[in-house]
């Protein structure tokens, strides 16, 4: 099998195909075109797309290494007329708009950073470690984005330094899920009044109950209360 007949499969490539593979230096580029006249997809809507507006400059998306050698996606998006959108550039199909990285590639670092820490990550995969802390950060929003909530009935708060300098963040914790459910930056009442403001259309659903007594636990002028 060709090694661009293998990366074809890999990206899961429709209206693309990878027209070429070559060195640059310790890099292996895949080139990427477009399949004759094949529907492309709108960034904005999703909907397949049959006509163009030009294309935009080429651009580089890194993937998941190849042979312990980085692998580099090269493509010149297209500028698609979408019926409901406008003119917009397309949607492709190996990254997420607007990424650096490819979503196999984010998907990996997602999960060794559960188990590493992030400066650890990024020497693994060769990345800049504020390239590895975006890629953690969307994750996390897609993750609470698509998570179940459900009323929360005990909880623990506690609190944990996360640099040099006395800067510290409040954690609270599900405790009968067994799971993180807030994080804000301090450790004062200020901080947890937080938590409680952060929910609000959730409480209005029934998702956290008896807010009004966990409330008064805490004075904001003294942080955490011995109640």
């Amino acid at each position: 099998m060709l090694v661009e007949t293998c990366l074809r499969k890999g990206l899961g490539l429709k209206a693309h195909r990878v027209v070429a593979v070559r060195e640059d230096g310790d890099v292996i580029v895949a080139e990427i075109d477009r399949i004759g006249r094949r529907r492309l997809r709108c960034s904005g809507c999703g909907g397949a797309v049959q006509h163009t507006a030009g294309r935009r400059p080429p651009r580089r998306w890194r993937d998941l290494r190849l042979r312990d050698r980085p692998l580099v996606l090269a493509y010149q998006p297209y500028r698609v007329r979408c019926g409901r959108c406008g003119v917009r550039v397309e949607q492709v199909p190996w990254a997420a708009q607007w990424a650096r990285v490819t979503t196999a590639l984010a998907r990996a670092v997602a999960l060794l950073a559960r188990k590493l820490s992030w400066a650890e990550v990024a020497a693994h995969f060769g990345l800049d470690w504020k390239t590895v802390a975006a890629i953690i950060r969307e994750a996390v929003a897609r993750g609470l984005k698509l998570r179940r909530w459900r009323p929360l009935h005990v909880i623990g708060i506690d609190e944990v330094s996360r640099a040099k300098g006395q800067r510290y963040l409040t954690l609270v914790y599900d405790l009968e899920r067994h799971r993180l459910v807030w994080a804000g930056e301090g450790r004062t009442g200020d901080t947890i009044a937080g938590f409680f403001r952060w929910p609000s259309r959730r409480r209005d659903s029934g998702q956290i109950r008896n807010s009004a007594r966990l409330r008064k636990v805490f004075r904001p002028e003294r942080g955490l209360s011995a109640a």
